[in-house]
């Protein structure tokens, strides 16, 4: 069956941190599109329907994450959170099976989004263990 989204091996295989981020933001996007498009789904905050939280967790949560992972509730907001045209990964952080991606995304004309990725490898398998909204001093959970 023909899937919008990239294949698991890839994103558990992939072999860089960034490589995995990127294959991360594609898929999030992808996601949000096929969601935000259901007529039915509702664009507010928490109410969102069975069928795309089944989705958001089989196609991004289980897909990039551990299994012990505990995400977020999915929400929606007026624009997707990652976008593979505008987020750009600005700096990669390695520490042997731990690393660290920063991103960064231009909303609008002076207002600019970070996010922090946080990975973990087992089995030589990448895992995000967090992704992070970065404003100033705080960082707010997001995945």
């Amino acid at each position: 069956m023909f899937s919008i989204f990239s294949s698991f091996y890839f994103a558990k295989k992939s072999s860089s941190p960034k490589k995995f981020v990127k294959e991360f933001i594609k898929d999030y996007h992808k996601w949000y599109k096929t969601a935000s498009r259901n007529p039915n789904e509702s664009k507010e905050f928490f109410d969102v329907s069975n069928k795309t939280k089944e989705n958001y967790f089989k196609n991004i949560v289980d897909k990039y994450c551990q299994e012990d992972f505990k995400s977020q509730p999915v929400s929606f907001s007026e624009f997707t959170a990652h976008e593979p045209q505008k987020e750009k990964i600005i700096s990669e952080r390695i520490n042997e099976n731990q690393a660290i991606v920063i991103t960064e995304m231009d909303k609008m004309s002076d207002f600019q989004i970070r996010y922090e990725y946080r990975l973990i490898r087992k089995d030589k398998k990448w895992n995000l263990t967090a992704v992070d909204y970065l404003d100033g001093n705080c960082t707010w959970p997001s995945l």
